[in-house]
């Protein structure tokens, strides 16, 4: 598709810019994204290979994603990406509805125009991805994109703890197969729409209430909804 690069534009950064940082980062991208799907290993000596880092980066960056939800580390046999149960899952949807709600209040009352600016250049791309009926992964990696921005917005405090303990979109393949659609990214782009609205409008109230609607919707067709269903 003509232009599809133009949508890759780089995400916010997250955390401290350490190379565990962003080893994490790229590898929770990777399972946001569906490269790594559940139950997928996380080998040490295989990542610190393929990204030039020591085993004890790798390590560090592991932790992180298993602090966050995303891998779970068992003695004597490694890593892998988790695969959460239905009870598990509604749990951590409900963890990223409280959070994303509260950044929303917060970047309401708090975000500059910059940081406005960025979360409205996310949600504008978003929406040019959609009329175009552009590839799931672009329209992903802009949904993170405008999570980072709207947890940025949140304040330096409240954002670096927000940006680590509710990584953008959870989970993996299931929150991919919802964006196949140009409708269905329409609609996610909608809800970023509205969310973007009530902080331009500084309304903390109608910011924090549409960025639960935001994450409820994301739950109910992708998450929960799918793992609800009769094998």
């Amino acid at each position: 598709m003509n232009g599809e690069k133009s949508y890759l534009v780089s995400l916010p950064p997250i955390a401290d810019g350490s190379s565990t940082s962003r080893l994490a980062d790229e590898l929770a991208l990777a399972i946001h994204l569906g490269r790594l799907a559940p139950g997928a290993p996380l080998r040490e000596v295989e990542i610190a290979d393929a990204n030039s880092v020591s085993r004890t980066i790798v390590r560090a960056a592991l932790q992180r994603l298993e602090a966050q939800g995303l891998a779970e580390i068992t003695l004597n046999k490694g890593a892998r990406v988790r695969q959460p149960d239905a009870v598990a899952a509604e749990d951590m949807i409900e963890l990223h509805v409280q959070l994303a709600a509260l950044a929303a209040r917060n970047a309401a009352r708090r975000a500059s125009a910059e940081q406005v600016e960025t979360m409205a250049k996310f949600v504008a791309l978003m929406e040019q991805v959609a009329a175009d009926g552009g590839e799931p992964d672009a329209f992903q990696h802009l949904r993170i994109g405008f999570a980072r921005a709207l947890f940025a917005a949140a304040g330096p405090v409240l954002a670096e703890r927000l940006q680590t303990a509710a990584p953008a979109t959870p989970y993996h393949s299931r929150a991919m197969d919802d964006l196949r659609t140009r409708e269905a990214q329409a609609e996610v782009a909608v809800h970023a729409r509205h969310v973007l609205k009530a902080i331009e409008s500084r309304s903390e109230d109608a910011a924090a209430v549409a960025a639960e609607m935001m994450l409820r919707r994301h739950a109910e067709r992708t998450i929960v909804g799918k793992m609800r269903q009769p094998e």
